[in-house]
């Protein structure tokens, strides 16, 4: 028969106000949860600190006793370990994340359980403490995929690209299907110059999640950056970018960066008339733009279309962004994928 040990809520509150006198470590675990299941908001993050600490504090076999509480939870349907990375996640809602991380971190070690230190590490990176990640990350004996990608996340995230992608590709190893994976490979394989692999990377992430605008921005970085060292060999990648970029605008137009990305990989055609031409096609799209344009960015495109001389082109873009006129310079426009 399935054991029933939850305690009603008169004795919830008894725990809260006498520090769980009388319970044993695994009732007090129980009793939490069964209180934070019905709680909502900061109140969750206060039960659980304070159930943890006192668990720490009287458990004299801490792994056996919080097994104990998490077998009799699954009897009920119920897991701490997914209420603890509920609870994790919730913590930055409510500005507790320190807090959360701390208790959390002191029951891992405590309990040395793979999912409580994966779940520190987690804390550890989305509070920008990217150092400690990956010193939990390297406490896990087994580095499963999510490990290996939390730390090539994080080892980008502290300035260690190759680190990263030495992470990243053992964890694509174990799970070709996580198309985040593939995203950070390629960022991380942009920064160190492997623009073979960085392109590759989004290729595949590409067809597990299809296109997003945060893709096709990497997409135009890496033909850009191609086509300043070496134009022809950066052709097809900016016929591959500027497809990618109409393809989402077409989706959403309301994404004025992606005009500014637009014109960045259009300062690499053949002339300034294939310039305008490309700007004009987004003249042919309904919908409004939003002001969320960079300027630093807007400002280096309209540089570098001044130093070429390219007068008209610049008054194209601008015509775009501010939505004054028509900026195509013939009726039948080159086609900027062939340029």
């Amino acid at each position: 028969m399935t054991t029933q040990v939850f305690l009603c809520r008169d004795m919830m509150h008894s725990f809260i106000n006498s520090n769980g006198n009388g319970m044993t470590p695994s009732e007090i675990l129980i009793s939490a949860f069964d209180s934070i299941s019905r709680q909502s908001g900061s109140a969750r993050i206060d039960t659980w600190v304070k159930a943890s600490s006192l668990f720490c504090e009287v458990s004299g076999n801490p792994l056996g006793d919080f097994l104990q509480a998490e077998q009799i939870l699954n009897e009920n349907g119920q897991s701490a370990v997914d209420i603890i990375s509920t609870i994790a996640a919730s913590s930055f809602e409510w500005n507790q994340e320190k807090k959360a991380f701390a208790t959390i971190l002191k029951m891992t070690n405590l309990t040395g359980l793979t999912a409580l230190r994966f779940t520190s590490a987690w804390l550890a990176f989305n509070m920008d403490q990217f150092e400690i990640c990956i010193q939990e990350c390297e406490k896990i004996d087994d580095h499963g995929y999510h490990v290996h990608g939390l730390m090539g996340q994080a080892y980008l995230e502290s300035g260690q690209p190759h680190q990263a992608i030495e992470s990243l590709r053992v964890a694509i190893a174990l799970n070709e299907r996580d198309a985040a994976v593939w995203f950070q490979l390629a960022k991380a394989a942009f920064v160190v110059d492997q623009y073979d692999e960085a392109w590759h990377a989004l290729e595949s992430c590409t067809l597990i999640n299809g296109l997003g605008p945060e893709v096709v921005i990497l997409h135009c970085a890496i033909a850009c950056t191609i086509c300043e060292s070496n134009p022809s060999a950066g052709s097809q990648r900016r016929s591959e970018a500027v497809t990618a970029v109409r393809q989402i605008f077409m989706a959403d137009p309301n994404k004025s960066l992606l005009v500014v990305y637009a014109a960045k990989l259009a300062l690499f055609a053949k002339s300034e008339t294939d310039f305008i031409d490309e700007m004009g096609w987004f003249h042919d799209i309904d919908g409004k733009l939003q002001n969320e344009i960079v300027t630093a960015d807007i400002s280096d495109v309209l540089k570098k279309l001044q130093k070429k001389g390219w007068y008209r082109g610049a008054s194209a873009l601008l015509g775009v962004l501010t939505g004054q006129g028509h900026t195509r310079s013939s009726a039948d426009p080159a086609d900027p994928v062939s340029a």
